[in-house]
């Protein structure tokens, strides 16, 4: 090779050398741009402020588009505010980034299901399932357990929950909607020793107490029933879960 052909070859591996680093720089400093938008955006969400939120994680996403947790926040954010299409699409792109985010799966089965979309929701719970290093899969295990018995198919919400409290022994709403699958399943004494579970692991579960009355009512244990709708009343006052402890205490107290 002429020497003056060799020069020219370096020359332009040090010209696309310069170039290439310059590019990474600039990704870098643009990603950390927009993780500072994001990590305020996020101070403001835990605040409840979801206008300031999505105002700094829009300004993330201008800068830096391709941070799947950004299109989480993205999509937390427009859920908060009511609009779960553009939640929807948020996490279909944070998923597009990160192919094996369990968590943005989990949370799209939700909307999914809020949607009335269930068997998608299914899907999404299933594949979130899929990642063995999902670091928590007691909140898919949770949601499919909801999803099938919204289905009435009680038998397989049961496994799901169950499975839920074998990963998570003190899952408090793993309990209470396990409770509702036993009912399903007219195994009512399993059914009370689950609401009575979460219950104990947290005394002040208002929909412990309220599922349990409702039973208890059922069965006609009148003043156990009062006892656990009263109670509903004092932890959760003026909510419609209060509300609708107070008819049960009118029907009981004719």
């Amino acid at each position: 090779m002429k020497p003056q052909n060799r020069q020219r070859i370096v020359g332009l591996a040090l010209v696309f050398a310069f170039i290439f680093s310059g590019c990474a720089a600039d990704k870098a400093f643009r990603e950390r741009q927009s993780r500072g938008a994001r990590d305020l955006g996020e101070r403001f969400l835990a605040r409840n402020d979801t206008s300031k939120a999505l105002e700094q994680f829009l300004k993330a996403e201008e800068i830096y588009p391709d941070d799947p947790y950004l299109h989480y926040d993205l999509a937390l954010t427009y859920d908060m505010k009511g609009v779960l299409d553009k939640a929807e699409y948020h996490l279909k792109q944070a998923i597009k980034l990160k192919p094996d985010y369990s968590d943005a799966y989990n949370y799209l089965g939700f909307v999914y299901f809020r949607q009335g979309r269930v068997q998608e929701a299914i899907e999404a719970y299933n594949t979130a399932l899929d990642n063995l290093l999902y670091q928590n899969p007691q909140e898919a295990q949770l949601n499919l357990g909801v999803a099938y018995l919204s289905l009435k198919d009680y038998q397989k919400a049961k496994v799901h929950l169950e499975e839920a409290i074998k990963i998570v022994p003190t899952f408090v709403a793993a309990y209470n909607t396990l409770g509702k699958a036993y009912e399903g399943l007219r195994q009512y004494d399993k059914a009370r020793r689950a609401y009575e579970q979460a219950m104990e692991l947290n005394p002040e579960s208002v929909e412990a107490y309220l599922n349990l009355g409702k039973l208890l009512y059922k069965s006609g244990e009148r003043q156990k029933a009062i006892n656990c709708f009263d109670k509903v009343i004092r932890l959760d006052p003026g909510s419609d879960r209060a509300e609708e402890a107070l008819r049960y205490l009118r029907a009981l107290r004719k």
